[in-house]
């Protein structure tokens, strides 16, 4: 089993990530953030194999979480967010240099198209990282 938290301030984004996630029967969700402080915390003490992080979240974003997971708890992050194509250019980039591996956009309608097509996305992009094994740092 992949063993997946889920980092976002939003009830209905983790209800649907998780939904997304919950398809594929290799996938186990361990555990549901509701900002990056509170995610901090719970990848030190669940270790999953892999996180959803959202950016813009209350008390610490999805970039300092994600900066504080890769420094004491390394563990593969996929960024889901919905933030605009203009704001991915621009802040993207710097999640990406802290330690996420990639970025998923959450989909803007909640069509079946839109929702299964981003399911997929992020299913395997998971079952991608989730493979990964990152090196604990050295104090």
């Amino acid at each position: 089993m992949i063993r997946v938290l889920i980092v976002d301030d939003s009830a209905t984004a983790r209800e649907a990530i998780a939904a997304m996630l919950k398809s594929d029967p290799e996938i186990e969700i361990v555990g549901e953030a509701t900002d990056g402080l509170e995610g901090v915390r719970m990848a030190a003490d669940l270790k999953p194999d892999a996180i959803t992080m959202d950016i813009n979240m209350p008390w610490m974003n999805g970039y300092e979480a994600t900066k504080q997971i890769m420094a004491t708890n390394p563990t593969p992050i996929i960024v889901v967010t919905t933030v605009s194509h203009d704001e991915m250019v621009q802040h993207g980039l710097d999640i990406l240099l802290v330690g996420a591996l990639d970025i998923v956009q959450k989909p803007s309608s909640l069509s079946v198209q839109g929702f299964e097509t981003i399911q997929s996305e992020l299913v395997s992009k998971i079952k991608a990282v989730a493979q990964i094994k990152l090196a604990k740092p050295v104090n």
